[in-house]
């Protein structure tokens, strides 16, 4: 069966992200697709808590701005987010972004048969 959530690509991307409670964090991007990532902190969330992020995909790059998100799980210094709204220019910097970590990571391995 398959799943309907987006592929996921490893990165290692500097973020910084502020949380419904006024409080602001930085972390590690882990992974990133179109619909959400995966971030490293020592920043504290909660499940379900909206959060605004910025991260940079790479020197002398603008950085990349997701207008909310919401925190689907969290663990003691990692949580997932998932983006409800990214503006279009943001959403095409995010794009190009997936586009060129894709390439640089080479092609995906072969499915077993």
């Amino acid at each position: 069966m398959a799943s309907s959530r987006p592929q996921r690509i490893q990165v290692q991307c500097p973020v910084q992200f502020t949380h419904e409670d006024g409080v602001t964090g930085q972390g590690i991007m882990l992974n990133v697709s179109m619909g959400g990532c995966a971030i490293q902190s020592d920043t504290p969330v909660f499940d379900n808590m909206l959060v605004t992020m910025q991260f940079t995909p790479a020197t002398g790059k603008p950085p990349v701005t997701i207008e909310m998100g919401q925190v689907c799980w969290a663990t003691l210094h990692e949580f997932g987010v998932k983006f409800l709204m990214v503006l279009p220019k943001e959403r095409a910097r995010l794009d190009r972004f997936l586009m060129t970590a894709v390439s640089a990571s080479g092609p995906p391995p072969a499915a077993a048969a």
